[in-house]
This record gives structure tokens, C-alpha cells and sequence, in this order.
């Protein structure tokens, strides 16, 4: 006598009165790999935890070198304020030479106003005249030789000038490629350090995904009742009743071992009875935390593989999941797969594009 509703209640009752049956019973029903998955998830988390925090200390190595690169800025400002104050001192010295020529060229034009208000006497005083001109020539040349005394030292300071501001602009020069240097290291560090977040994100990203998908693989694993749409008396198959099939079939010589082998690898088999004709029934189930083009030609696959196995039963391939990509939507509706999420089947003529 098979096991019924009434029988499955009073197992229920009989539970609930003992309560130390329950683990004994999660232990036979349960793989191993389900009853430490929690233990998984806790290491997940903490793994998780650590890459949050490295990305923290990639923060903060970021900042440190936006303070450097300000404090460059800087240096660079007082660099070019230094370079105006000596154009300015460099101004003020011009002008005080061409202050001082400009009262040697006075001197010199009231030398002639002497030497043409003499001019009348000069017949009468030649003499005294001659010795005078005499005298107010060797100041003039006393004043030549002044002057260009005077105008080689000028000329050398000059000289001297023009070597200091060479030499600061060689090291203006300098200090900018140096500054560009640095500005170059710290440009080509931040790349670096922003590839690393990225790879970080990316690994992020994909330990969600597998924790994700390990998640909805153990919701559909474990609660047959997500299947009482699509089937009548929903059953997912244990480990010892998948190997149990798929030897039956391999021995019949239905299917190969490598046929054999890919079946055993779907997520989930259910059998049950069909709700059009009452008999025979599996579902051939791939679940997905976002179900893609592979999922649903992985179930395809595999449910032609069980037809083979059991050329009697209606086989229904499903991809599960609760989200679909638009192309994997496409696909299922193309190849007549049927799309599960939430319990709430879709046929493949009613997935939503």
C-alpha cells in the first residue's frame, strides 16, 4: 500500500509530539552537502567581510595620495610667486640705471651751456680759455672713463643677472619635470590600485552569484510543493533514486554511461503524474539565481536524455529562477522549455518578452 495523505498527516502529528524525531529524520532526508551548507555560507561571509575591508584600506592608501598630490600643487605656487618677486627686483634695478644715465646726460648738457657761454670771451681769454677746455676736456674724459666704467659694471651685473635667471628657470625646469614625474608615478598607482578594486568588485560579484545560486538550488531541492502546478503528486528524486534510474536505463541500454553521466548532473529531477494524462512524468529542472541561454539548453539537453531513459513518461524541461535574461526567454520560448519562479510556472507560449 502506497503512502498517502492521511498517512503523511499522521507522520506530521507524530513529529510534532517528538520533537528529537525531527533531526533524526533531517538526517536521512538530507544530503551532507546540504546540512553544512550553512557552515558554508558562514566562511562565505567572512570571506566577504575581509574583501570589504581591504577595499576600506584601498580607500584610504587613495586618499593619502590625493594629499601629496596637494601639497606638489603647492610647492609649485610658491615656486612661481618666488619667480615674480625677482622679475620685480630686476624691474626696479633697470630703472634706477636708467635713472642715473639720465642725470649724467643732464650733467652733460649743462657742460655745453658753459662751454657756449664762454665762447664769446674766447678771443680776449684764449688762453685761459684753452687751459680751461683743456681742463673741461680731461673731465670729460675722466667722465668717459667714469661712465664706462660705470657701464661695464652695469653690463656685468646684467651679466650677472642673466645667469641667475637662468639658472632659477633650469631649476624651475627641473623641479616641473620632477613634478610631472610624480604626478606620472601617482597617475599610473591609482590605474593600479583601480584595476585591483575592480578585480575585487569582480570577485565580489561572483562569490554573490554562487552563494545566490547555491540558495534558490536548495529551495528547489527541498520543497517539492513548488512543483504541484506542473505535476500531480510531485516527488524530487533522492540521490539513491536518481543512480537507481539511471542505472536501470544504462543496463536496458537506453542510454550511455556519458548520457548517464550528464543526466546526473541536472539540478533537480521530479516525478510525478501528468496532469493531462494522469501517468508517468518527470521534470528535467535547472535552477539559476538569473536563468541564461545555457540553463535552458542544459535543460533541453537533459530532458531528451530522460525520454531516452524512460521513453514511456512525459518529460518537461524547466529552467528555475527569479529572473530571466531576455534572450534565455527567447530561447525557452523557441524550444518549448518552461520557466519556474516562485512556484508559479510559466509554459513556454506565456513567458513574458
Amino acid at each position: 500500500m502506497g503512502f498517502t495523505v492521511r498517512d503523511f498527516n499522521d507522520l506530521m502529528r507524530l513529529l510534532d509530539r517528538h520533537p528529537e524525531w525531527v533531526e533524526a529524520l533531517r538526517q536521512r532526508l538530507l544530503t551532507r552537502e546540504l546540512l553544512e551548507s550553512p557552515k558554508t555560507l558562514r566562511r562565505l561571509s567572512l570571506r566577504v567581510g575581509r574583501v570589504e575591508r581591504a577595499v576600506e584600506d584601498l580607500k584610504t592608501t587613495v586618499q593619502d595620495l590625493a594629499q601629496s598630490v596637494k601639497a606638489l600643487t603647492e610647492s609649485v605656487a610658491t615656486l612661481t610667486q618666488a619667480q615674480q618677486q625677482r622679475d620685480e627686483a630686476f624691474a626696479a634695478f633697470r630703472a634706477e640705471v636708467d635713472r642715473r644715465f639720465a642725470e649724467l646726460a643732464e650733467a652733460q648738457r649743462r657742460h655745453y651751456e658753459e662751454f657756449a657761454a664762454h665762447r664769446r670771451e674766447f678771443l680776449e681769454y684764449r688762453a685761459e680759455t684753452d687751459r680751461r677746455f683743456a681742463e673741461l676736456a680731461e673731465a670729460q674724459r675722466r667722465t668717459e672713463e667714469s661712465l664706462a666704467a660705470h657701464r661695464a659694471e652695469t653690463d656685468r651685473r646684467f651679466a650677472e643677472l642673466a645667469e641667475a635667471q637662468r639658472r632659477h628657470y633650469e631649476e624651475f625646469v627641473a623641479q616641473r619635470a620632477e613634478t610631472d614625474r610624480r604626478f606620472a608615478e601617482m597617475a599610473e598607482a591609482i590605474r593600479i590600485l583601480t584595476q585591483r578594486v575592480d578585480r575585487l568588485d569582480q570577485r565580489v560579484d561572483s562569490l554573490d552569484g554562487l552563494v545566490r545560486g547555491w540558495v534558490h538550488e536548495d529551495r528547489y531541492r527541498t520543497r517539492s510543493r513548488r512543483y504541484h502546478r506542473l505535476l500531480l503528486d510531485p516527488h524530487i528524486l533522492s540521490v539513491e533514486e536518481r543512480e537507481q534510474l539511471l542505472r536501470e536505463a544504462q543496463v536496458a541500454g537506453r542510454i550511455t554511461a556519458e548520457e548517464a553521466a550528464e543526466l546526473d548532473e541536472s539540478d533537480v529531477l521530479v516525478r510525478g503524474r501528468s496532469r493531462a494524462t494522469g501517468g508517468e512524468a518527470f521534470l528535467v529542472v535547472e535552477v539559476s539565481a538569473k536563468v541564461d541561454t545555457d540553463d535552458v539548453e542544459r535543460a533541453v539537453e537533459r530532458a531528451e536524455i530522460l525520454r531516452k531513459a524512460r521513453p514511456e513518461a512525459e518529460v518537461i524541461p524547466v529552467a528555475a529562477g527569479p529572473e530571466i535574461h531576455p534572450l534565455a526567454a527567447q530561447a525557452a520560448r523557441e524550444q518549448g522549455v518552461w520557466w519556474l519562479t516562485d512556484g508559479r510556472p510559466y509554459a513556454p507560449h506565456e513567458i513574458p518578452e
